[in-house]
C-alpha cells in the first residue's frame, strides 16, 4: 500500500512538473520577436522613432529594440539583415545614393513626413548681401563667413549634398566644418553670439527654425532639390516577417507642426518625456494607424 500511494505521490509530481515545462514552453512560444528598429542621433528622428516605438509596445505589445548608427551604416546592416527598418529615410534627394546602391535588398514603407535641405543663414543678414548660394561668391560675403560651413556628420548624405553644392557652385575658398548635430549648432550659436555671420548646412524640421530665425539661401541650380520626403524603410522581407507593423509604418503620419513642437520641447525636458505625453494626447489617432494595409513598394532584385 505505501509502495502504491509513492508511485502515486511520484506521478502526481511528474505530472506537475511536466504541466508546469509545457506552460513554459507555451510562454516562450507566444513571445514576439523584436524588431530592431535603426535610427540616427538626430532631433527629428529621436522623436519619431521613439513615438513608433511606444505606439507599437502599447498597440501591439511588439517588443521594439533601438540600435542607433550613422545613416549610411543603418542602409548596410539593412541590406544585411541585421537591422529590421529604419524611420528617418530621405529618399527624394539626401539619401537617395543609399537606396539605389541598396533598393533590391530594401521596401519602402511609406512616407512620414516632408522636409527640406540647403544652406541657411540668420534673418539678420540682409538678402541684399546674400539671398542666393550664388551670393557666397562675393569676396566680402566669403570673408564675413571665414570660407566656413557648419555641417553634421562627414559623409551623410546632407554632407556628400553640401560638397556638391560646393563644387557646381564654385564656391572656391569655402570648406565645410563637420562635426555632429550638437557640436555644428554648438558652434553656430557661438558665432551668433560673438556676432560673427555664420553659414549653416541646415534641414527641416528641426528645433533651429524654432530656436533662430533663420532662412534657406536661394537654390537656383536646385543642388539640394526642393521639398524632401521622409521614409520609413525596412529590410527585405519585413512585411511578410511583421505585416501589423507595416501596416502602422504605412499610415504613420507626423504633422510638421506638431513635429517640430516636440522637438523644441524635448531640449527642455527630454524626448522620453515630449514623446509620452503627445502619444497620451493622440492616442486615438495612433490607433486608426493600426488598421488598413501596408502600402509598400517593394524593390525586386
Amino acid at each position: 500500500m505505501i509502495r502504491n500511494i509513492m508511485t502515486a505521490r511520484n506521478t502526481c509530481h511528474w505530472l506537475a512538473g511536466a504541466a508546469l515545462i509545457a506552460i513554459a514552453s507555451l510562454g516562450h512560444a507566444e513571445e514576439k520577436k523584436p524588431v530592431v528598429v535603426g535610427w540616427v542621433n538626430w532631433a527629428d528622428a529621436e522623436i519619431a522613432t521613439k513615438l513608433a516605438k511606444l505606439a507599437l509596445e502599447d498597440q501591439l505589445q511588439q517588443p521594439v529594440k533601438l540600435v542607433m548608427a550613422d545613416i549610411g551604416i543603418q542602409f548596410q546592416a539593412l541590406a544585411a539583415g541585421k537591422v529590421d527598418m529604419i524611420p528617418m529615410a530621405w529618399l527624394t534627394y539626401s539619401h537617395k545614393p543609399f537606396w539605389e546602391k541598396y533598393q533590391a535588398k530594401l521596401e519602402d514603407l511609406g512616407v512620414l513626413y516632408e522636409g527640406r535641405l540647403g544652406l541657411a543663414v540668420p534673418s539678420s543678414i540682409s538678402e541684399s548681401e546674400v539671398k542666393s548660394i550664388e551670393d557666397l561668391n562675393k569676396p566680402e560675403v566669403r570673408a564675413r563667413f571665414a570660407g566656413k560651413i557648419l555641417t553634421s556628420e562627414v559623409g551623410n548624405g546632407q554632407y556628400k549634398t553640401a560638397t556638391r553644392a560646393i563644387a557646381d557652385y564654385k564656391l572656391d575658398g569655402y570648406k565645410l566644418v563637420a562635426s555632429s548635430e550638437t557640436g555644428m549648432l554648438n558652434e553656430f550659436d557661438r558665432q551668433l553670439k560673438r556676432d560673427q555671420w555664420a553659414l549653416l548646412n541646415a534641414w527641416s524640421p528641426h528645433w533651429m527654425f524654432s530656436t533662430w530665425s533663420l532662412r534657406y539661401l536661394d537654390d537656383p541650380k536646385e543642388v539640394y532639390g526642393k521639398a524632401e520626403q521622409i521614409h520609413a524603410v525596412g529590410r527585405k522581407g519585413f512585411t511578410s516577417d511583421f505585416p501589423q507593423v507595416a501596416t502602422f509604418f504605412a499610415h504613420y503620419k507626423l504633422p510638421l507642426k506638431d513635429l517640430e513642437g516636440m522637438m523644441k520641447q524635448a531640449r527642455e525636458t527630454s524626448a522620453d518625456q515630449v514623446v509620452a505625453e503627445y502619444y497620451a494626447a493622440h492616442k486615438t489617432t495612433f490607433t486608426a494607424m493600426f488598421k488598413g494595409e501596408p502600402a509598400i513598394t517593394a524593390q525586386q532584385p
